[in-house]
């Protein structure tokens, strides 16, 4: 297939089955591009790996002297997962036209569920990935490894209860704004898990703080993000208010009353009973 876009040049576009070993010969003409991110090769791979890499019409690109101008991380990751890829390959370009590649706006996870057709798709996104981090054991929430669009679409596959948890979530906002939805949507899927019974009625009780004794561990929890939401110099890291909720969850579970949530930066993350 040929495309002529340009008088006097004829960009050239295949479809080859690229192998790690094509992978590496290609990577030695990557001689003018951005620096790597080891976090999206890293991403890239387990997506090929596992066998969810989809052709979707990006290209490896070369220019008309055989410079690779785009496809680095790609090529890369492919040779992490040691595995092969059918890629759609241009090459024959300007070597300026470099300048203009991944210029549009990224499309995110929220975006493909929305196209999906998902309700609150970027809440729902921000669940499954802090789901997903959860599970790899990144209590803190750190982001330094994230999940693809594909991983996310695998892990609602999985646990499609996670629909549930957003609703619950956009539920408690709708009371209680001092809780982030995307923390309250996650900690309801991992309080769901251990007592989906009595998940019910404790984020019922978080959004509106009824009939709740003096000491009681929901008070608690709401009296910290309250404070902490009116002080405009205070900003707890997102991982913090799921530690506070994981807190009065256990105390909750254990009939045992607390009147202030304790939590600092340097606290180890509980774990849900």
């Amino acid at each position: 297939m040929h495309n002529s876009t340009i008088p006097g040049l004829t960009p050239r576009t295949d479809v080859l089955t690229v192998t790690p070993d094509l992978a590496r010969e290609w990577l030695t003409r990557n001689t003018h591009n951005r620096p790597v991110r080891k976090t999206a090769i890293a991403k890239y791979a387990r997506d090929m790996a596992a066998g969810h890499w989809a052709m979707n019409g990006e290209s490896i690109k070369f220019a008309i002297d055989g410079t690779l101008l785009d496809g680095q991380h790609r090529l890369l990751a492919l040779i992490a997962a040691d595995t092969s890829v059918n890629m759609l390959i241009v090459s024959g370009l300007v070597n300026t036209s470099q300048a203009t590649m991944d210029a549009g706006a990224k499309r995110t996870t929220g975006d493909a569920l929305s196209l999906n057709g998902e309700k609150h798709s970027q809440m729902l996104a921000s669940v499954l990935k802090k789901v997903w981090m959860w599970d790899r054991g990144d209590y803190k929430l750190s982001s330094n490894v994230t999940p693809s669009t594909a991983e996310c679409a695998a892990l609602l596959a999985e646990r499609p209860e996670i629909h549930r948890s957003v609703e619950v979530a956009v539920w408690v906002r709708q009371t209680f704004k001092a809780l982030q939805p995307s923390i309250t949507g996650t900690a309801h899927h991992l309080f769901s898990r251990i007592a989906p019974d009595e998940a019910v009625w404790f984020f019922a009780r978080v959004a509106d703080g009824v009939e709740l004794s003096p000491g009681h561990p929901i008070l608690a929890l709401r009296a910290r993000v309250v404070n902490e939401a009116q002080d405009r110099t205070h900003r707890a890291d997102p991982y913090l208010r799921l530690a506070y909720l994981i807190r009065a969850w256990n105390a909750v579970r254990e009939d045992r009353p607390i009147r202030r949530i304790l939590q600092g930066p340097k606290d180890l993350v509980p774990m849900p009973k």
